[in-house]
């Protein structure tokens, strides 16, 4: 009845599987896209799944805090705060700031929208990567703080929820798409490794592997993903039949300058998606995971099984508005499509 509750509550189900005319496909392929983009406004992308699973059970157990972390524009920082407004959690997240603005937190982006739910933010040292070394432990430390001095009762949330409780939110994702007919139309599955790549390994191992598994690599490396998978698969008790290096090939060489860090011809193709389809990736995983699909189809289209491809769009728009593309626009002195026409003659300006 809870997960239920929070299923209706935090997201949009059944999302679009549209053809998808991207920029740049070789001929002989065809490319589709899965629009989890659009499982809602605020919680938009992949994260909304797997916190119905992981909010469910912290109302479940009568927890009233979360506590989350991640970097200082995080997806799932920004999914947290809102959705723990709306099921009436209070809400604190250690996020790492970038090098270049230490001490500082910015009003763009998802920081702006985790500003705006009033969320609690505690800045940890930008050197901050590992969740075990660096962010679990100041995590405990605030849950007991906030337990003997405000009497709250917390619930820590994973670094981007991946559990073996927010891997049900992948897996109930691939069962909607198989319901949507992909095990028949499509031959490869294109998606940011991870832990909803994992949940995507486990659907497709179930099903009968029918379809090809590309996990892009945008940070960390192979073996950490496939060791992160490995363990989520023991936790469902899959760890005797199956590993990941026989569910998925991970594809590495998709970070381009690191995390959270875009290339001019990652911001490119970006915004020549968005000319040319409407739709819109994020700069720091699905903007890179598509431009290097792209190139992968033109490169090694025999590491395809298919001609039929599926790519997962996990992301949310809100990583366009963190101050990258509006610097990127200033910087498009010949691709500038703003007119002026201030004046009040009705005859259309010439040098236009």
């Amino acid at each position: 009845m809870i997960a239920r509750l929070v299923s209706e509550t935090l997201s949009t189900k059944n999302t679009p599987i549209q053809k998808w005319h991207l920029p740049g496909i070789p001929d002989g392929f065809e490319v589709y896209i899965k629009r989890d983009d659009l499982t809602g406004c605020s919680l938009s992308g992949n994260k909304a799944r797997k916190l119905e699973f992981l909010l469910a059970e912290a109302l479940d157990k009568g927890n009233d805090t979360l506590i989350g972390c991640g970097q200082i524009n995080s997806n799932l920082c920004r999914a947290l705060a809102c959705a723990g407004r709306e099921l009436g959690f209070n809400c604190h997240l250690l996020m790492r700031p970038n090098a270049e603005n230490t001490g500082e937190f910015p009003s763009e982006g998802n920081a702006a929208m985790i500003q705006l739910v009033g969320a609690n933010v505690h800045l940890v040292p930008p050197t901050a990567t590992s969740y075990e070394r660096d962010y679990l432990p100041k995590m405990k430390a605030l849950s007991s703080h906030l337990r003997s001095h405000s009497k709250m009762s917390p619930y820590l949330v994973p670094v981007a929820g991946t559990s073996p409780v927010g891997l049900f939110g992948p897996i109930e994702c691939f069962e909607e798409m198989r319901q949507q007919g992909v095990l028949e139309e499509f031959s490869d599955l294109v998606v940011t490794s991870g832990g909803t790549s994992a949940g995507f390994c486990i659907g497709n191992y179930l099903t009968g592997q029918k379809m090809k598994l590309h996990g892009m690599v945008a940070f960390k490396d192979t073996a950490f993903f496939h060791r992160q998978t490995n363990d989520l698969l023991h936790s469902v008790g899959l760890q005797d039949s199956v590993h990941s290096e026989d569910l998925i090939t991970m594809v590495e060489g998709v970070a381009g300058r690191g995390y959270g860090l875009s290339t001019d011809e990652e911001l490119e193709f970006i915004q020549d998606v968005a000319t040319h389809t409407g739709i819109f990736l994020d700069p720091i995983y699905t903007g890179k995971v598509a431009f290097h699909m792209i190139r992968r189809l033109r490169t090694s289209p025999e590491s395809f099984r298919g001609n039929k491809i599926l790519f997962y769009n996990s992301g949310s728009v809100l990583g366009l508005l963190d101050g990258r593309t509006r610097d990127f626009l200033k910087s498009k002195k010949t691709n500038n499509k703003i007119h002026d026409w201030t004046c009040d003659d009705l005859r259309f300006p010439v040098s236009n």
